[in-house]
């Protein structure tokens, strides 16, 4: 009977402690400090693969993609795929190449247009084709 009751004792224990580290270590949280920046930067990435997407989702662009042989499916299947710094690089791109050309065609316009105003109030006489308001 002694032993008996030592050893059920010693089962019990050694269950009991089982039990009592498999719960401890199954409901340890683990926790890790995330800076404001990181989290922008997890949002911001999020944001523009969505933004992306919605771009994709508009007629024109889908119109543009099937006269060029591209199915939009497919398309939107590979933009998924891309990677966050893939998605930047997108992003940059047509942040650079405007609708209208290149910046050099607007400087160039924006100084015509600044000759032109200032020949039509007689400050300049550059072009032939104007003439001065005051006279």
């Amino acid at each position: 009977m002694g032993f008996q009751k030592i050893a059920r004792g010693s089962v019990v224990t050694f269950v009991a402690l089982q039990m009592l580290l498999a719960t401890q270590l199954s409901t340890m949280a683990q926790a890790e400090m995330l800076s404001t920046g990181e989290v922008i930067s997890r949002y911001e990435t999020y944001a523009n693969r969505v933004f992306l997407l919605n771009e994709l989702d508009k007629q024109e662009v889908r119109d543009e993609l099937i006269a060029m042989g591209v199915d939009p499916k497919e398309a939107e299947t590979r933009l998924k795929a891309l990677s966050n710094e893939e998605i930047a690089s997108v992003l940059t791109q047509m942040e650079n190449e405007t609708a209208g050309g290149n910046g050099v065609v607007g400087a160039l316009l924006t100084v015509f247009i600044i000759l032109l105003v200032t020949d039509l109030l007689c400050l300049t006489k550059v072009f032939p084709f104007t003439r001065c308001a005051g006279r």
